[in-house]
Parts: C-alpha cells; structure tokens; sequence
C-alpha cells in the first residue's frame, strides 16, 4: 500500500494547490505570442509586441545583474560599479560612505554582515546582507529600513514579468490560498524590525514596486490573479482572476491534463485575497 491507495487520492491536477504550478501554466502560454497579444488585450493593452518582447518566470534581474557586473569586467572595475549602485540607491544614510571606503572588500561585507563564508576579493551580493548586522550598525530607523529593502529587493522572485520593452513592464503575482506576503520573514527578523525598531512589515507588493520602479527604472503595472477575484484593488495591483486569465487564452495543443489542471474548477473556490 501507499499513500494514494490509502486516501483514494485522485490524479495530482485535480488537488493542486501550488500557485507557481499555475504561474508556470500560464508563462508556458504566453511563450506562444496569439497568446501573449490576447493576455495583453484582455487586460486592456494596446502596445504591439516588439522585438524586445520577452516572459520571465520568477524575475531575478537585480540578482543576475550583480552577477553580470562581476564577470564583464576586471574585480576592482566591479567592486568600483557595485560601490557606485549602493551609494546612488541608499543616498543620505548616515555612516554608508565611510563602510564603503574601506580599502578591503572583505571589511565592507563584513560591516553589512554578509553570510556564510566572505570574499576576500568580492563586493558580495546586497541580498546576503543580515538584518541584524544592520541593525547594529545603523541607528536611524529610516536608514535601517532602507537598507532592508534594499537588502529584500534582491532576493525577491516576482512569479511572472512581461517585458513589452526594456523599459515597460507588466508584473504578475499569482496567488492559489496563500495571502500576500510580508517582509521580514523570519522570527528573529521581524522582533528586531517590529518589537525593536517599531516598524511596520514591508508588503510584498510594495516591495516589488520598489525593485522595479525604483532600483530598475522600468515602468510597470502590477497585476495579481488569485483563485478567488478580488473586487478590492491594492494602491499598485489590478486584481484578476484564474478562470478569466485562462479563458482568454488558447491552450488547445497543451497535454489534456494540462488544459484539465487550467480548467480546474477550484480555481475559482479557493479564497486567496490579496
């Protein structure tokens, strides 16, 4: 016996609750461009699909351009770049300049608390930062905060984002039962940030619009669909629904059980809010 034969479980697709199922469903779909032109024009675009179109899923742009600058150019051209894009994202935090005129790469990763094993070489990944460490270092509520979400902004994956250009974006949440998120995520996290700083919790969205409007200049709207449609729309997010999304589009020549998971009635049952 197993545990399908002891629950009489039915085939996975019609218990699924794993949104980024979902969230992969529906980027398979808007790979094929029909479908990208009616995903747009439901949602009330008008913008023509161009040759810098493209479909991400689970957006890791800061993360890859961090990368990118460390291998394009010489280690002491990087640490040079990366010191450039702390200071021109977090001006006026008391006490920043002096951590980054440290002569050592590995003294600043040290000051902004990075974990697991430092570089000695490197400026090292903002999202490895602590939140500890920046609380000791940095007394300013204000500047703390900065710093945190700066820290967040490059470790958040937002599900789906629609480059219509490399300046003009769509962001897409997607939701099954799970409620929006919050930042800090873990316990020893949010008692500093809301027992000892007072502050309230980062909203997920929010952060989100932070990456990228902000850290990446790129124009974007904000969309969140959710398996219950929410009538009640966030300051950033139009609130959409799986049956809608899905009926727009032609997934005809997916597999059946595909187009069977994408028509699961339950999608329309669960109560995700935003």
């Amino acid at each position: 016996m197993n545990i399908r034969e002891i629950t009489g479980s039915p085939e996975y697709w019609k218990i699924n609750r794993e949104e980024r199922n979902y969230a992969a469903i529906l980027f398979a779909a808007l790979c094929k461009p029909s479908n990208a032109k009616a995903f747009l024009e439901h949602c009330g675009y008008t913008e023509e699909i161009v040759a810098d179109f493209c479909v991400y899923f689970e957006y890791s742009h800061l993360r890859d351009i961090w990368k990118d600058v460390g291998a394009a150019m010489s280690v002491e051209e990087a640490n040079k770049k990366k010191k450039e894009i702390i200071r021109a994202m977090l001006q006026g935090i008391s006490g920043l300049d002096e951590i980054l005129a440290q002569p050592k790469p590995h003294d600043i990763n040290k000051s902004f608390g990075v974990g697991g094993k430092m570089s000695e070489k490197h400026i090292q990944y903002p999202g490895k930062w602590s939140v500890a460490r920046l609380h000791d270092e940095f007394e300013r509520n204000e500047d703390f905060e900065k710093l945190c979400k700066f820290k967040w902004a490059f470790n958040i994956k937002p599900d789906l984002v629609i480059h219509l250009n490399k300046d003009r974006a769509i962001c897409i949440e997607t939701k099954y039962e799970s409620v929006e998120g919050s930042y800090p995520a873990s316990q020893v996290e949010k008692d500093i940030f809301k027992e000892k700083r007072k502050l309230n919790y980062v909203r997920q969205i929010d952060l989100q619009e932070y990456l990228l409007t902000t850290l990446l200049g790129i124009k974007t709207d904000f969309i969140c669909i959710s398996s219950a449609k929410n009538s009640d729309k966030t300051r950033t997010h139009k609130s959409m629904g799986w049956k809608e999304i899905f009926d727009s589009l032609c997934i005809c020549d997916f597999h059946t059980s595909i187009q069977d998971m994408a028509r699961n009635p339950k999608l329309d049952a669960a109560s995700a809010t935003v």
